[in-house]
């Protein structure tokens, strides 16, 4: 993208904080929209770091209440190794708005970035993604499955417009123009028919199609001497170009007969704006996604080919801006100047091309499932050899301080910066989101460069690719997600036991003195279940591994493993996760059997719900734990199938976590779900607390003396008792 997004307006200047972020009163009932947009003035360390804090969820804040703002505030300041911060935020008095028995004692920040600027959530998977700088504001759209249209100013981080719902199904196509001086954007499906909506109002401006027998699978943007345009390659082996100006008058668009493209973008090409096509070499006999590729070059004011890559011309064309620079006022056509970053569109999983259609960086990345291909625009050739690399799904191509450069984002993993054309890391890794990542794009706003993410984690996530890396010493942990978490007492200590999808079992000190020594080896994969109980009278662990359902036993004093089998001789395949009742150690199914795995029988009584989250021992008894979506958490007796207690209700999502444990003398269940924990009296139902977090919970348990262990995201965090 060239040129930069002028700082004027009232919402753009970074407001003046008068030394206040490192108050933490102001922080937590601060307005958000005025404290996001005063943290780029943050100097010194302590402000820095409070301004990392604030940002690591911003998207909570914007729109909690000063409890919730509390809570993850406390929290994230303790992930960032701040346990000062996180005291001070905790004390802040609040109108009550829900009980908070609890306060952060540590936590993890396996998956922070002190570059995230924003992490900005929409209600469903990120299935496209643009970017854009009309007039003095830079823009970011995303299309979701579910069929919306949601745009962000990219300096603010607050909401652009109205959302808008583009079309019954997933939006599968995104692009983005200025159309007489409005930002809009492009979507295209199965349906034949491709939509232009403006994204001030959330209105529909216009529409176009292919023929009566085809629809238009791929969408880029650019423009034509003048003219907005749209590029759409369609199943009938056709690109077409539309003047968006002139879609009301329903006129001819220029066709190019390109074959069957698997993907297409847009760049600038010895001045001349042309389209980049992807093909097979051999389509009857070739793998599209494996399968060697070529590609092709159009141009779009004539609709002729300028020639595949890798039939060298005698006389390249000769670019008019050879060192890259896109750090200087830009120089776009029309009003509004528009200047657009690449979105690469995905006809087939990891199979994609991105180009840089903002200038003549003569420089292209393809990828297949297994390698990323770079290409010389200029010189028509294919550079260097192909670099191994899993499951890309897309991609953005820029130039970062005169180099160029490319982000990829993978189905698993972070988003890689590389440079150009050697594919090496120009940028530590962008770690944060949740799942894979779908749509990327760059774009440089106020000096600095950003990225822009979305993906499956219901996410829009924008990076500064300026920004350093780490703030601070913090607690790191699992590389991945923790798949499970429990508790345990190991030489007369209070340890949790963490399992994650990187593979590794690590035991760590509830004092948050860190991990003990290393993780446990043996499992090649994410360990799916995982619980500590008492065997013969030492503390024992049972883990299994998600893909060769591989369960071993751990001694946790030892560390010894005392014995490993794969989970067809040893459990049944419908166990949802293990547990450990008078010293035996058993599966639980998710309709809430319960298999003995030392006598090979079932035990106890079948509760009357299913949706099993936890077997445990409360106040002497085995009791067993359920949900089912809305129905709220039920309490059941092992041994008789009797109901405990009255339904324990809050939740307003599924419930996907459970403990119990005693509190002041009083048995207490705990459940997590909707990024949310609740606390209830075991005995009256009556619920004792909430406490609120920035990222999905994925397993909780309580300790022997009373703390709360919390499994959420790629992280964990141990809540103490408010005393």
């Amino acid at each position: 993208m060239s040129g930069e997004l002028p700082s004027s307006g009232p919402n753009r200047e970074v407001t003046a904080t008068d030394g206040r972020l490192t108050d933490p009163g102001w922080l937590v009932h601060g307005d958000p929209e005025l404290i996001l947009a005063g943290l780029d003035g943050a100097s010194g360390q302590e402000e820095m770091l409070a301004a990392a804090v604030y940002r690591t969820s911003g998207h909570v804040h914007r729109d909690a209440g000063a409890g919730t703002r509390r809570q993850v505030l406390a929290l994230d300041a303790a992930r960032h190794g701040n346990r000062k911060l996180a005291t001070n935020i905790a004390r802040v008095a609040v109108r009550q708005e829900m009980d908070d028995p609890w306060v952060v004692q540590w936590a993890t920040g396996s998956d922070l970035d002190s570059r995230l600027r924003y992490a900005l959530p929409v209600p469903a998977k990120v299935s496209a993604l643009a970017t854009m700088i009309v007039e003095d504001r830079g823009l970011a759209v995303a299309g979701c499955e579910d069929g919306t249209l949601h745009a962000w100013d990219l300096a603010t981080g607050s909401r652009y417009g109205k959302s808008v719902s583009a079309r019954t199904g997933a939006v599968s196509t995104l692009a983005t123009a200025v159309l007489d001086g409005r930002p809009v954007a492009v979507t295209g499906g199965s349906d034949q028919t491709v939509r232009v909506w403006d994204l001030a109002r959330g209105e529909l401006l216009g529409t176009c199609s292919a023929d009566d027998d085809s629809w238009v699978k791929l969408l880029a943007a650019g423009v034509v001497e003048g003219r907005p345009v749209v590029v759409g390659a369609c199943v009938d082996d056709v690109v077409r170009v539309w003047d968006l100006a002139t879609l009301s008058q329903h006129s001819e668009p220029l066709t190019l007969h390109t074959g069957f493209a698997s993907t297409l973008a847009t760049t600038v090409l010895d001045g001349r704006p042309v389209a980049v096509t992807s093909h097979s070499r051999e389509l009857a006999a070739t793998d599209l996604i494996t399968g060697e590729e070529t590609l092709r070059v159009w141009d779009l004011i004539t609709g002729r080919e300028l020639g595949a890559l890798d039939d060298r011309p005698d006389e390249p064309p000769v670019f008019a801006d050879p060192a890259y620079d896109r750090t200087l006022e830009g120089d776009g056509d029309g009003d509004g100047d528009a200047r657009h970053c690449v979105t690469p569109d995905l006809n087939a999983t990891a199979h994609f091309l991105a180009t840089d259609p903002a200038s003549e960086c003569p420089m292209a990345v393809s990828a297949n499932a297994y390698e990323v291909h770079v290409w010389n625009l200029a010189t028509r050739e294919q550079v260097g050899r192909p670099a191994a690399a899993m499951s890309v799904e897309t991609a953005a191509v820029t130039v970062l301080h005169d180099r160029p450069a490319v982000l990829a984002a993978s189905a698993h993993g972070p988003v890689e910066v590389w440079e150009l054309p050697t594919l090496r890391q120009l940028r530590p890794s962008l770690t944060g989101h949740e799942a894979a990542v779908r749509g990327v794009a760059m774009a440089v706003v106020n000096g600095r460069h950003l990225a822009v993410t979305g993906g499956d984690d219901r996410s829009v996530r924008v990076w500064d690719l300026d920004g350093e890396r780490e703030t601070s010493s913090r607690l790191t942990g699992h590389a991945d997600y923790v798949t499970g978490v429990t508790t345990a007492v190991v030489d007369g200590s209070c340890v949790v036991v963490t399992g994650g999808s990187d593979s590794r079992i690590r035991i760590w000190d509830l004092d948050g003195r860190g991990q003990r020594g290393e993780p446990l080896p043996g499992h090649t994969n994410s360990v799916d279940l995982l619980t500590a109980g008492t065997v013969d009278g030492r503390p024992t662990l049972l883990t299994r591994g998600d893909w060769h359902k591989t369960v071993r036993i751990w001694d946790l004093t030892t560390r010894e493993e005392l014995h490993g089998r794969s989970t067809s001789e040893y459990t049944s395949p419908s166990i949802e996760f293990f547990a450990a009742v008078d010293g035996r150690f058993v599966g639980v199914t998710g309709e809430g059997r319960v298999w003995d795995l030392t006598a090979s029988r079932w035990i106890g009584v079948q509760p009357r719900q299913r949706g099993a989250l936890a077997l445990e021992t409360l106040e002497g008894r085995s009791v067993i734990l359920t949900s089912l979506k809305a129905e709220g958490v039920h309490l059941w007796d092992l041994a008789t199938g009797e109901l405990l207690a009255p339904p324990l209700t809050g939740h307003t999502s599924e419930v996907r976590a459970g403990a119990t444990g005693t509190l002041d003398g009083r048995p207490v269940v705990v459940a997590g779900g909707d990024r949310t924990v609740w606390m209830w009296d075991a005995s009256t139902g009556q619920r004792i607390g909430v406490y609120a977090f920035p990222s999905r919970i994925r397993g909780l348990t309580m300790a022997p003396d009373g703390r709360l262990v919390v499994g959420f995201g790629a992280d964990i965090a141990v809540l103490a008792h408010r005393r």
